[in-house]
């Protein structure tokens, strides 16, 4: 099994050499809002569900388990006070379900439960209330929260000693996760966001479901299938879906769009590093160390005060890759 998917992962190529920062109908004010929300609740299914046969846990599982390692690699978190902190969390995404997963994961070990805060440039107020009403561990900022830029709320305690203009910040540390959401940003706006998280936070995570490779785009391309077979399923009281799923199949053809090009909007561990090594606070690119191939691959690195951690993980047996980029400072 294991050279079978070597073999394969031979043939998975980059279909870009260069990411690009194309049209997604998601983004765009012309597409309805109840045609995004329809589109929203079919990629919560997506990460929730198991596919059987191929998938041995559901994305949302192997999500938990890469923050939990992340979470698991800070020396003091059972010491000090944390909180993750989702930036760009739309309508909720799989997070309220990655929350419960880690936490019923630490309680199982007797560990005390972490806070999860969902935010957005464009709060969500009503889908975000529904989600942290069903867990006590999960809240939101309901103000506006500009990943460039957060608000007190969402600034670790330890900003401040950090820097000497920062003169005020919360009474937690702060640990960032950008689940599907990184890949939306352009290289400048990403620069400023990974300045942000340098700077405000103690640690922090990129979980993409995706990346530029030719059989991650064959899988979202399947999309369109996946949506027309498991839609009956997971929507069966929901009229309007069923509408524009089987007699007009706009929900399908944006899935499968916009999948394609959050592939070619997905960066590589090396770039990522990149917009790291272009920030004026950090120094030198130092050595880059890879262990494992084909279903399991990893890379570290430091850079001054922080140590990288990035990799990728077979989730849909034999061609879908989940891709993850951490980071946590060393001092």
């Amino acid at each position: 099994m294991t050279m079978l998917l070597r073999c394969i992962d031979a043939l998975n190529v980059k279909v870009s050499k260069r990411r690009w920062q194309l049209f997604e109908f998601s983004d765009s004010h012309i597409v309805p809002l109840f045609l995004k929300h329809k589109c929203q609740a079919f990629m919560l299914e997506k990460w929730r569900n198991r596919i059987p046969i191929l998938q041995h846990v559901s994305p949302a599982e192997m999500a938990a388990s890469v923050l939990l390692q992340a979470l698991e690699e800070l020396e003091d978190l059972d010491d000090e006070y944390y909180t993750v902190i989702d930036f760009c969390s739309g309508a909720g995404g799989p997070v309220p379900v990655i929350e419960k997963l880690v936490n019923s994961r630490r309680a199982e070990h007797g560990l005390k439960p972490i806070p999860f805060l969902l935010t957005d440039i464009q709060p969500h107020l009503d889908a975000w209330m529904d989600a942290a009403s069903r867990s006590a561990n999960l809240s939101f900022i309901p103000q506006p929260v500009d990943a460039t830029h957060p608000p007190v709320s969402a600034i670790s305690e330890t900003a401040s000693a950090n820097d000497p203009f920062a003169d005020f910040s919360s009474d937690t540390k702060v640990f960032r996760l950008y689940c599907l959401s990184f890949h939306h940003f352009n290289d400048d706006t990403a620069r400023r966001v990974l300045q942000s998280t340098l700077d405000t936070s103690d640690a922090f995570a990129i979980i993409e479901l995706q990346d530029r490779r030719a059989m991650s785009l064959l899988l979202v391309v399947l999309d369109f299938f996946s949506a027309l077979l498991f839609t009956l399923f997971w929507f069966p009281r929901d009229p309007l879906h069923l509408l524009f799923t089987y007699l007009t199949p706009a929900l399908p053809l944006m899935q499968a769009f916009d999948g394609v090009v959050s592939c070619l909007r997905t960066r590589t561990f090396e770039e990522i590093l990149a917009l790291v090594d272009a920030l004026p606070s950090v120094g030198k690119r130092r050595s880059v160390t890879t262990l494992g191939s084909g279903g399991m691959l990893f890379q570290k690195t430091r850079r001054r005060d922080w140590r990288f951690v990035g990799g990728r993980l077979l989730h849909t047996w034999p061609i879908g890759y989940m891709n993850f980029f951490y980071g946590r400072k060393t001092v």
